[in-house]
């Protein structure tokens, strides 16, 4: 994967949620969030229920490409769009709550790790739908590999969220 491909999709994460913030910040909120509450048990149950939900939302773009949609036009097209989107819904979506609550920022120790299980599949995206027609850009073996850093990331992150994050 291409590192600029991995830093623009990290730096995309980032700067949407600062957008959200900054809306939220003078009124514009995307979504109504209520006030920060604790509501996570320490267990090996919710880390594992945070693993299991958040593989499904970050590791889907390489599903995209085992299925061969980089070397489809319209396919590729599509991808994009659904890609884009979720790097920017995600970021904005958090902004928009930490502009709403700034003492969120609190309950999200596990971000900086959450948002790079995010980018790493985006960029394996970008870097795959950029690569020579005919020619894929990963192999099965390639794409397993970067599924397991993601993974890597996301069980970070959800030991993280269910460990580390204050309950009062």
């Amino acid at each position: 994967m291409s590192a600029r491909a991995l830093t623009g999709s990290y730096a995309g994460l980032w700067l949407a949620t600062i957008t959200g913030a900054a809306l939220a910040g003078v009124g514009a909120e995307l979504q109504h969030v209520a006030p920060p509450r604790p509501t996570l048990e320490p267990t090996l149950s919710t880390l594992g229920e945070l693993l299991a939900h958040n593989t499904l939302v970050a590791l889907w773009p390489l599903a995209l490409i085992a299925l061969g949609w980089p070397g489809l036009a319209g396919a590729r097209r599509v991808a994009d769009a659904l890609v884009a989107a979720q790097l920017l819904a995600h970021g904005l979506l958090v902004g928009s709550a930490l502009g709403q609550h700034p003492q969120l920022w609190r309950y999200l120790p596990h971000l900086p790790l959450e948002w790079l299980a995010i980018a790493i599949p985006a960029a394996a995206w970008l870097t795959a739908r950029g690569a020579q027609p005919g020619r894929p850009a990963w192999t099965p073996g390639a794409v397993a590999a970067i599924a397991t850093g993601a993974l890597a990331a996301l069980a970070g992150a959800a030991a993280i969220e269910t460990y580390l994050v204050p309950v009062s």
